[in-house]
């Protein structure tokens, strides 16, 4: 037993450290893990899904290279001290830390951070699990140019004259705050940064449904869920023709294998089938948004400073030392 004081060690808890520190600072060990990462990330990123990153053993592998580069900084500490002085050790030490910095902060925001894309629709709340506010998208106002304003080959990537999100936070029933974004004009809110889509925009619309009875039913369709809805017996999927606004929806059935149209829906023009009458609702305009934090930015971002700052005083000092010794 080694005493400390009052405190005992065992001489097998000493020699095991010591064999972890022998093992994870040297070079044997710091190269392979260092290869196996690099190969690791490179093929995972091919993966169609991002959650790879996300994966316990891939957070471990981050984090046995940190205590691998931490291990080997303080073995070579008094090597450099000896050999170099104190300045080079300055460098050395700042840049290490700053590389220790980015990948505590790579696993925290891996492990922490949320991403989540969802469709708002006009004066809807917009519930997402884990997020700690719902949003409702009050209004959202869309300009186009007109015809000739815009020279471009292709009209796909034009983006649209005026697109504004007006948007509603609320938490525990309360309003927190409004706001007003656009695509490339974020907001953000609480510690989440809130864009609205480029493209993905578009209408959503309702059908109601009256039985012989008078009871109304409705069913909304939109354009990222299915537009399969039932009638009676009958399965009936709604479609509207693409354009500037809702004005009216195709009714289509399924006779022996073929797609059948029924007939049209629109203001004022409703579709009697099975005796159940089907009218046009309410139409609403969409929009897509992505919702994600960076927990981790003051890290990475410290990280990147002490590395600089490490990297600026070692290049400085091996220079000033190499010109003093050549004046001499």
């Amino acid at each position: 037993m080694v005493k400390t004081g009052r405190l005992r060690i065992s001489s097998s808890v000493v020699t095991g450290v010591r064999r972890l520190f022998a093992f994870f600072s040297s070079l044997k060990t710091a190269i392979p893990l260092l290869v196996i990462t690099i190969a690791v990330t490179i093929g995972g990123s091919f993966l169609p899904t991002p959650d790879f990153f996300r994966t316990w053993w891939y957070l471990t592998l981050l984090g046995l290279n940190g205590v691998s580069l931490l291990f080997i900084t303080i073995l070579h500490i008094p090597l450099i001290l000896e050999r170099k002085g104190r300045n080079a050790l300055i460098g050395v030490v700042c840049t290490h830390l700053g590389i220790l910095i980015l990948i505590v902060g790579a696993i925290y925001g891996l492990s922490s951070s949320l991403r989540f894309d969802v469709k708002a629709i006009e004066g809807v709340m917009t519930i997402v699990h884990n997020l700690p506010f719902v949003i409702r998208l009050d209004q959202l106002l869309v300009e186009d140019y007109a015809p000739g304003e815009v020279v471009t080959l292709d009209p796909e990537f034009v983006p649209k004259k005026r697109q504004e999100s007006h948007l509603s936070f609320f938490k525990n029933g309360q309003l927190i705050t409004t706001a007003i974004a656009g695509p490339g004009k974020p907001t953000k809110v609480e510690t989440f940064t809130i864009l609205p889509a480029f493209k993905d925009i578009g209408w959503c619309f309702e059908l109601i449904i009256t039985d012989p009875l008078q009871r109304m039913k409705t069913f909304t369709v939109k354009p990222w869920a299915s537009p399969i809805f039932q009638i009676g017996d009958t399965q009936l999927m709604a479609h509207s023709p693409i354009g500037d606004e809702v004005s009216k929806v195709q009714i289509f059935t399924k006779v022996d294998d073929r797609i059948e149209l029924l007939g049209v829906v629109g203001a004022g023009q409703d579709l009697l089938i099975e005796n159940y009458s089907v009218s046009l609702g309410s139409v609403k305009r969409y929009t897509g948004l992505s919702i994600y934090n960076r927990p981790h930015a003051p890290l990475l971002v410290a990280g990147c400073v002490f590395m600089l700052f490490g990297l600026v005083w070692h290049f400085y000092f091996r220079y000033r030392d190499r010109k003093t010794k050549n004046e001499l």
